[in-house]
């Protein structure tokens, strides 16, 4: 079996205010990260940087840092959250449609046409809009109004380039695109098989896209999403590319079998921050260290977040830290992170303290062989309160 991975970090955020990630619209230079499969990291400057497949380099993830970012796609009011049947999600702008067809832009003005087939929703990023949601059977638009937003279920007969084709209660029309807050569409189809080579490709605004490695380059990463269609994104919009192959999980896209969080009954004063998956407690990307991380697990101490692993993964990876969003506290909290397996008294793995604004404790690679439950574990470090 080859090697298999559970690459994670855990992004801790003690408390709420926000400091946005240093990784953000740097120079021009860069550099990639590249990790075999054995663990073993290596780093070589972005200039002149070639790469025909994660197997020829015998790696399962690429990481860029320190690249500039390309500008977001359209105007603001254009722009939205695009989910994608298979999993795939893009921050995109709505460029218009003919037909079942949605032109969007994506960051550094990549364009993507998509069929109605591959999508599942489109929401704006509206002033005073709410938790949008999708209706159990059919499609769902929400609609602007002067006071708020109307809910109107029906079905979705296509995109024009001034708005969206929807039959409702209100007969047939056109919603122009300002008027549109989201639309929710049923799933028709199963998702496009990928190509071989698959990658699992996180862009730099928290775009996540799946296809086929084709080639990174000096012209940039051209992913593959069919035969017909191969998107050629610049350097500075990727953040990593990893193997989709199934080497590799990631334990945030994973649904824990147990979640504990907060102190005993009455002692959190009622006080609770849910785990968050690729994002802190409080919403915002995961950074430490003064680098943006796509994926991983933000958690409030104390927190105790349980996998089942059925015995069919080597090894786990990953940091730990506490989230850059304490650096402009005076207090910046001080924890200490544990791995327990099989419900074993005794941690296989122990962070000692971590204080805020620290850079992360990389976590040697764990060998969980045959191990079918794994605990990750975050505590108040005590001592910061004496």
């Amino acid at each position: 079996m080859a090697v298999r991975s559970l690459p994670w970090t855990l992004g801790l955020c003690a408390l709420v205010v926000p400091l946005h990630a240093a990784l953000a619209r740097r120079g021009a230079d860069g550099k990639v990260w590249i990790e075999a499969r054995d663990g073993a990291l290596a780093s070589r400057s972005l200039e002149g940087f070639e790469l025909a497949s994660l197997e020829a380099a015998g790696a399962i993830s690429v990481r860029v840092e320190g690249c500039a970012e390309p500008a977001p796609p359209g105007a603001p009011e254009s722009r939205a959250s695009v989910a994608l049947v298979g999993g795939d999600r893009l921050v995109a702008a709505v460029r218009g449609g003919e037909g079942d067809r949605l032109e969007l832009e994506l960051a550094g003005g990549v364009p993507l046409a998509i069929d109605v087939g591959e999508l599942l929703a489109l929401e704006f990023r509206r002033e005073g809009a709410a938790a949008f949601s999708a209706p159990p059977r059919g499609d769902r638009l929400y609609w602007v109004r002067p006071t708020g937003f109307d809910t109107l279920d029906g079905t979705l007969e296509g995109f024009a380039a001034d708005g969206v084709q929807f039959d409702s209660v209100l007969g047939s029309r056109t919603f122009p695109w300002p008027e549109v807050a989201a639309l929710f569409v049923e799933p028709l189809e199963d998702p496009r098989p990928l190509p071989e080579r698959a990658v699992l490709l996180d862009l730099a605004d928290g775009g996540r896209i799946s296809g086929g490695l084709a080639r990174w380059d000096a012209s940039g990463l051209a992913l593959a999403l069919d035969a017909q269609r191969t998107l050629v994104f610049p350097s500075g919009a990727v953040r990593e590319v990893t193997a989709g192959d199934g080497s590799v999980a990631f334990l945030s896209a994973i649904e824990p079998a147990l979640v504990r969080e907060g102190w005993e009954e009455g002692g959190d004063l009622g006080l609770r921050w849910p785990w968050q998956r690729d994002r802190s407690v409080t919403g915002t990307p995961l950074s430490a260290g003064g680098r943006a991380w796509s994926r991983g697990l933000g958690v409030h101490a104390p927190s105790r977040l349980e996998y089942e692993l059925a015995g069919s993964w080597t090894s786990l990876r990953g940091a730990v830290a506490i989230d850059d969003s304490v650096r402009l506290l005076a207090y910046k909290g001080s924890v200490e992170f544990s791995i327990f397996l099989d419900g074993a008294s005794e941690p296989a793995w122990r962070s000692g303290r971590v204080r805020g604004g620290e850079a992360p404790v990389a976590l040697p690679a764990l060998a969980i062989g045959c191990k079918r439950r794994i605990a990750l574990v975050v505590d108040i470090d005590e001592r910061s309160f004496v």
